[in-house]
């Protein structure tokens, strides 16, 4: 992982926001239904839209850099993807920038 890259695609508020959200679903989507138990695939790419307020385009943008990035994991369940926050390396990007800084 290149840490310019990562803390690029971090310095965007509603790509942390997202990451933020997905940190503990069940409480940032209490109000939302989905099909699935959060903890199953994780959360629908449609309640992001909604809680972002964001354009389906948009959401899907902001989507694809966090997966590309592999902070956010994808899975396609029928027509639908559920997107879960990937700890380890949204920890490990933090980590080289703790390091690089001799914090």
């Amino acid at each position: 992982m290149e840490l310019s890259e990562a803390l690029k695609v971090l310095s965007h508020p509603t790509r942390r926001a997202v990451l933020a959200w997905l940190a503990n679903p069940h409480k940032s989507f209490k109000s939302y239904s989905q099909l699935y138990d959060f903890s199953v695939y994780g959360v629908c790419a449609s309640l992001i839209q909604d809680k972002a307020g964001m354009s389906q385009p948009a959401t899907s943008l902001c989507l694809k850099v966090l997966q590309d990035m592999d902070f956010v994991t994808a899975t396609k369940v029928g027509k639908w993807t559920y997107y879960k926050r990937n700890d380890e390396q949204l920890f490990a990007a933090l980590s080289e920038l703790h390091s690089e800084l001799n914090v």
